[in-house]
């Protein structure tokens, strides 16, 4: 399992059934992973695909970099999009 947090860490504890946390050490065996790092992708993973579903997007530093670039300093149309807008549709 990949190592995906930064180097500050947080500690995060909740309690749960035995025969859950049995299942979930069970598992992470099966790939190799420790119950920290299996447990932690798990539930990074989830988080991500909810918020995707409700529209938030995240980005690292340089892409969000580039976007505000982007949007302070936007560059002019390029040849294909005056073109086409150019274009008149007869219907």
């Amino acid at each position: 399992m990949a190592n995906t947090h930064s180097p500050e860490t947080a500690r995060v504890e909740f309690r749960m059934p035995a025969d859950l946390k049995s299942e979930i050490e069970e598992a992470a065996a099966l790939v190799g992973a420790t119950f920290t790092s299996f447990a932690t992708e798990i539930l990074v993973a989830r988080a991500r695909q909810i918020k995707l579903e409700y529209g938030l997007t995240v980005m690292n530093d340089r892409e969000r970099d580039a976007f505000l670039e982007l949007l302070t300093k936007p560059t002019g149309p390029t040849e294909s999009l005056v073109k086409l807008m150019n274009t008149q549709v007869t219907l």
